[in-house]
Protein backbone atom coordinates (compact mmCIF):
# COMPACT_ATOMS: atom_id res chain seq x y z
CA UNK A 1 0.00 0.00 0.00
CA UNK A 2 2.62 2.50 0.73
CA UNK A 3 4.31 1.51 -2.63
CA UNK A 4 1.38 2.88 -4.11
CA UNK A 5 1.37 6.32 -4.85
CA UNK A 6 -2.43 6.42 -5.50
CA UNK A 7 -3.28 6.07 -2.43
CA UNK A 8 -1.54 8.75 -0.66
CA UNK A 9 1.01 9.05 2.34
CA UNK A 10 0.16 7.25 5.29
CA UNK A 11 1.33 6.93 9.10
CA UNK A 12 3.23 3.99 10.61
CA UNK A 13 0.46 3.96 12.91
CA UNK A 14 -2.66 4.08 9.86
CA UNK A 15 -0.50 1.21 8.54
CA UNK A 16 -0.05 -0.89 11.30
CA UNK A 17 -4.19 -0.86 11.55
CA UNK A 18 -4.89 -1.18 8.38
CA UNK A 19 -2.89 -4.41 8.21
CA UNK A 20 -4.13 -5.78 11.05
CA UNK A 21 -7.80 -5.63 9.66
CA UNK A 22 -6.81 -7.07 6.57
CA UNK A 23 -5.32 -9.79 8.73
CA UNK A 24 -8.69 -10.43 10.13
CA UNK A 25 -9.80 -11.03 6.78
CA UNK A 26 -7.67 -13.15 5.68
CA UNK A 27 -8.32 -15.58 9.12
CA UNK A 28 -11.71 -14.56 9.41
CA UNK A 29 -13.36 -17.92 10.82
CA UNK A 30 -17.01 -17.32 10.02
CA UNK A 31 -19.05 -14.91 7.97
CA UNK A 32 -19.66 -12.98 10.53
CA UNK A 33 -16.16 -12.53 12.05
CA UNK A 34 -15.30 -11.42 8.03
CA UNK A 35 -18.07 -9.17 8.31
CA UNK A 36 -17.17 -7.46 11.15
CA UNK A 37 -13.69 -6.85 9.96
CA UNK A 38 -14.73 -5.74 7.00
CA UNK A 39 -16.98 -2.85 8.64
CA UNK A 40 -14.15 -1.95 10.55
CA UNK A 41 -11.56 -1.67 7.50
CA UNK A 42 -14.04 0.60 6.07
CA UNK A 43 -14.48 2.34 9.00
CA UNK A 44 -10.83 3.09 9.55
CA UNK A 45 -9.69 3.90 6.10
CA UNK A 46 -12.90 6.31 6.12
CA UNK A 47 -11.91 8.30 8.85
CA UNK A 48 -7.69 8.19 8.03
CA UNK A 49 -8.41 9.45 4.96
CA UNK A 50 -7.72 6.45 2.27
CA UNK A 51 -11.27 5.75 0.94
CA UNK A 52 -9.18 5.09 -2.31
CA UNK A 53 -7.71 1.41 -0.78
CA UNK A 54 -11.08 0.60 0.30
CA UNK A 55 -12.56 1.26 -3.07
CA UNK A 56 -9.04 -0.73 -4.44
CA UNK A 57 -10.00 -3.48 -2.27
CA UNK A 58 -13.48 -3.97 -2.74
CA UNK A 59 -13.03 -4.11 -6.53
CA UNK A 60 -9.93 -6.30 -6.64
CA UNK A 61 -10.44 -8.71 -3.35
CA UNK A 62 -13.82 -8.15 -1.81
CA UNK A 63 -15.68 -10.53 -4.88
CA UNK A 64 -13.25 -13.60 -4.75
CA UNK A 65 -12.91 -14.14 -1.21
CA UNK A 66 -12.91 -17.86 -2.01
CA UNK A 67 -9.41 -17.85 -3.16
CA UNK A 68 -8.05 -16.52 0.51
CA UNK A 69 -10.52 -16.10 3.09
CA UNK A 70 -9.59 -19.32 5.47
CA UNK A 71 -13.28 -20.29 6.37
CA UNK A 72 -14.23 -20.17 2.76
CA UNK A 73 -11.59 -22.38 2.15
CA UNK A 74 -12.13 -24.84 5.12
CA UNK A 75 -13.08 -27.27 2.83
CA UNK A 76 -10.60 -26.89 -0.05
CA UNK A 77 -7.11 -28.28 -0.64
CA UNK A 78 -5.10 -24.97 0.42
CA UNK A 79 -2.34 -26.33 1.58
CA UNK A 80 -2.26 -23.87 4.59
CA UNK A 81 -1.57 -20.87 2.47
CA UNK A 82 -4.33 -18.44 3.04
CA UNK A 83 -2.45 -15.27 1.77
CA UNK A 84 -2.33 -13.52 -1.40
CA UNK A 85 1.40 -14.00 -2.14
CA UNK A 86 0.81 -16.76 -4.26
CA UNK A 87 -1.75 -14.64 -6.43
CA UNK A 88 0.31 -11.47 -6.26
CA UNK A 89 3.35 -14.03 -7.43
CA UNK A 90 1.49 -15.07 -10.37
CA UNK A 91 -0.07 -11.78 -11.93
CA UNK A 92 4.00 -10.76 -10.93
CA UNK A 93 5.26 -12.64 -13.43
CA UNK A 94 3.22 -11.55 -16.13
CA UNK A 95 3.22 -7.68 -15.72
CA UNK A 96 5.91 -7.44 -18.20
CA UNK A 97 4.33 -9.28 -20.49
CA UNK A 98 0.49 -7.90 -20.40
CA UNK A 99 -1.27 -4.87 -19.62
CA UNK A 100 -4.74 -2.70 -20.22
CA UNK A 101 -2.60 -2.07 -23.69
CA UNK A 102 -2.93 -5.29 -24.70
CA UNK A 103 -5.84 -7.34 -26.90
CA UNK A 104 -7.16 -10.46 -25.70
CA UNK A 105 -5.40 -12.65 -28.63
CA UNK A 106 -1.82 -11.09 -27.37
CA UNK A 107 -2.99 -12.07 -23.77
CA UNK A 108 -3.62 -15.34 -24.71
CA UNK A 109 -0.80 -15.64 -26.13
CA UNK A 110 1.39 -14.98 -23.83
CA UNK A 111 -0.18 -16.64 -21.12
CA UNK A 112 0.09 -19.74 -23.49
CA UNK A 113 3.71 -19.29 -23.35
CA UNK A 114 4.29 -18.43 -20.29
CA UNK A 115 2.74 -22.25 -19.49
CA UNK A 116 4.83 -23.85 -21.72
CA UNK A 117 8.06 -22.21 -19.95
CA UNK A 118 6.35 -23.25 -16.47
CA UNK A 119 6.04 -27.01 -17.96
CA UNK A 120 9.93 -26.90 -19.30
CA UNK A 121 11.45 -25.68 -16.38
CA UNK A 122 9.08 -28.93 -14.07
CA UNK A 123 10.06 -30.83 -16.54
CA UNK A 124 13.63 -30.30 -16.15
CA UNK A 125 13.81 -30.28 -12.77
CA UNK A 126 11.81 -33.80 -12.82
CA UNK A 127 15.06 -34.81 -14.90
CA UNK A 128 17.54 -33.91 -12.57
CA UNK A 129 19.87 -36.56 -10.92
CA UNK A 130 19.98 -37.13 -7.41
CA UNK A 131 17.78 -37.37 -4.45
CA UNK A 132 17.42 -35.92 -1.05
CA UNK A 133 18.46 -37.74 1.80
CA UNK A 134 17.85 -37.63 5.94
CA UNK A 135 19.68 -39.03 8.51
CA UNK A 136 17.12 -39.11 11.14
CA UNK A 137 14.38 -40.95 8.64
CA UNK A 138 13.81 -44.57 9.21
CA UNK A 139 12.77 -46.66 6.37
CA UNK A 140 9.08 -45.20 5.70
CA UNK A 141 10.32 -41.49 5.64
CA UNK A 142 12.95 -42.25 3.69
CA UNK A 143 10.81 -43.31 0.70
CA UNK A 144 8.74 -40.89 1.21
CA UNK A 145 11.37 -38.31 0.72
CA UNK A 146 12.85 -40.36 -2.35
CA UNK A 147 9.81 -38.82 -4.19
CA UNK A 148 8.66 -35.42 -2.85
CA UNK A 149 10.51 -32.75 -1.07
CA UNK A 150 11.93 -32.20 2.23
CA UNK A 151 9.05 -29.69 2.96
CA UNK A 152 6.58 -32.46 2.30
CA UNK A 153 8.65 -35.21 3.83
CA UNK A 154 8.25 -33.16 7.01
CA UNK A 155 5.22 -32.03 7.46
CA UNK A 156 4.65 -36.01 6.68
CA UNK A 157 7.03 -36.88 9.47
CA UNK A 158 5.46 -35.11 11.43
CA UNK A 159 1.75 -37.04 11.38
CA UNK A 160 4.17 -40.28 11.04
CA UNK A 161 5.56 -39.78 14.83
CA UNK A 162 2.02 -38.61 16.02
CA UNK A 163 0.43 -41.93 14.48
CA UNK A 164 3.24 -44.15 15.95
CA UNK A 165 3.01 -41.88 19.46
CA UNK A 166 -0.25 -42.08 19.85
CA UNK A 167 -1.40 -45.73 18.02
CA UNK A 168 -2.94 -47.64 21.43
CA UNK A 169 -5.27 -44.62 21.38
CA UNK A 170 -7.43 -45.06 18.32
CA UNK A 171 -10.01 -47.23 17.88
CA UNK A 172 -11.23 -47.24 14.60
CA UNK A 173 -14.86 -48.41 13.05
CA UNK A 174 -15.89 -49.55 10.28
CA UNK A 175 -18.89 -48.24 8.50
CA UNK A 176 -22.08 -50.32 8.56
CA UNK A 177 -23.45 -49.16 5.23
CA UNK A 178 -19.85 -48.00 3.45
CA UNK A 179 -17.24 -50.94 3.81
CA UNK A 180 -14.66 -48.39 2.72
CA UNK A 181 -15.35 -46.15 5.24
CA UNK A 182 -13.76 -46.06 9.13
CA UNK A 183 -14.54 -44.05 12.08
CA UNK A 184 -11.75 -42.94 14.03
CA UNK A 185 -12.11 -42.08 17.47
CA UNK A 186 -9.44 -41.13 20.40
CA UNK A 187 -8.40 -37.83 19.95
CA UNK A 188 -10.20 -34.40 20.66
CA UNK A 189 -12.32 -35.12 17.97
CA UNK A 190 -14.03 -37.86 15.60
CA UNK A 191 -13.00 -38.38 11.58
CA UNK A 192 -13.76 -40.40 9.23
CA UNK A 193 -11.51 -41.71 6.22
CA UNK A 194 -11.59 -44.07 3.40
CA UNK A 195 -9.62 -47.05 2.57
CA UNK A 196 -9.99 -47.00 -0.88
CA UNK A 197 -8.40 -43.56 -1.42
CA UNK A 198 -6.97 -43.30 1.95
CA UNK A 199 -8.13 -39.48 2.21
CA UNK A 200 -9.90 -37.95 5.92
CA UNK A 201 -12.30 -35.47 6.66
CA UNK A 202 -9.72 -34.27 9.43
CA UNK A 203 -8.07 -30.71 8.82
CA UNK A 204 -4.81 -32.22 7.80
CA UNK A 205 -5.95 -34.45 4.95
CA UNK A 206 -7.99 -31.69 3.63
CA UNK A 207 -5.68 -28.90 3.58
CA UNK A 208 -2.68 -30.22 2.32
CA UNK A 209 -3.96 -33.31 0.48
CA UNK A 210 -1.21 -35.92 2.46
CA UNK A 211 -1.27 -38.73 4.50
CA UNK A 212 -2.48 -38.09 8.04
CA UNK A 213 -2.01 -39.36 11.56
CA UNK A 214 -5.56 -41.30 11.32
CA UNK A 215 -4.62 -43.02 8.53
CA UNK A 216 -1.01 -43.73 9.00
CA UNK A 217 -2.27 -45.39 12.45
CA UNK A 218 -5.15 -47.44 11.09
CA UNK A 219 -2.55 -49.20 8.58
CA UNK A 220 -0.07 -49.29 11.33
CA UNK A 221 -2.40 -51.45 13.45
CA UNK A 222 -3.98 -53.46 10.99
CA UNK A 223 -0.76 -54.29 9.20
CA UNK A 224 -1.81 -53.52 6.16
CA UNK A 225 -0.38 -54.63 2.69
CA UNK A 226 2.65 -52.38 1.56
CA UNK A 227 3.99 -49.11 3.13
CA UNK A 228 2.31 -47.77 6.49
CA UNK A 229 2.61 -44.53 4.80
CA UNK A 230 -0.15 -44.80 1.64
CA UNK A 231 1.94 -43.20 -0.97
CA UNK A 232 -1.65 -42.86 -2.67
CA UNK A 233 -3.07 -40.25 -0.65
CA UNK A 234 0.00 -37.96 -1.78
CA UNK A 235 -1.27 -35.24 -4.68
CA UNK A 236 0.60 -35.36 -7.30
CA UNK A 237 1.27 -31.88 -6.93
CA UNK A 238 4.28 -32.74 -4.35
CA UNK A 239 5.53 -35.77 -6.51
CA UNK A 240 8.78 -34.82 -8.01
Amino acid sequence: MRSKPEFGKISSYDAVQIDACIHKLVYADSDISNEAAHFALKGLCERTGHSGFFDYFEKNWHECQDRWVMHRRADLPHFRNHTNNRLESFFGKLKDGVDGSKSMAECAKTLVAYDRRVENEYRYRLARIGQFVHSGYDEEMANVLRFTTPYVAGKVAEEYAFALDRLETYTFLRDDEDGHILHVDGGKKSYVFRDDDWRCDCEFSVSMRLPCRHVIAFRKNASAEGPVIPWASIDERYVS
